[in-house]
């Protein structure tokens, strides 16, 4: 699933960031926490993606968050068991 297809209100976990995306602009996402493994809250999805880095909200364009691949619901519970 991608950050675009993702209901506003859930809470997901960044899976990675497409190889589309030019490094320049990943490091600057990174730099705003958004990286693999990060847990964001979707806040908005119109007119453009908005997501909830911890204290930070980050609007993202509607390109961006179809590059952006997520894991939500059952996914997240399997990865929350296997540290257990």
């Amino acid at each position: 699933m991608t950050l675009a297809e993702a209901r506003r209100g859930t809470r997901v976990c960044i899976a990675g960031i497409g190889d589309a995306v030019p490094a320049a602009r990943r490091e600057h996402l990174q730099a705003y926490g958004l990286a693999a493994g990060q847990r964001v809250r979707v806040v908005q999805q119109s007119p453009v993606t908005v997501v909830q880095i911890e204290h930070t909200e980050l609007a993202l364009d509607a390109e961006l968050a179809c590059a952006i691949d997520v894991w939500t619901g059952e996914e997240l519970v399997d990865l929350e068991n296997d540290g257990t």
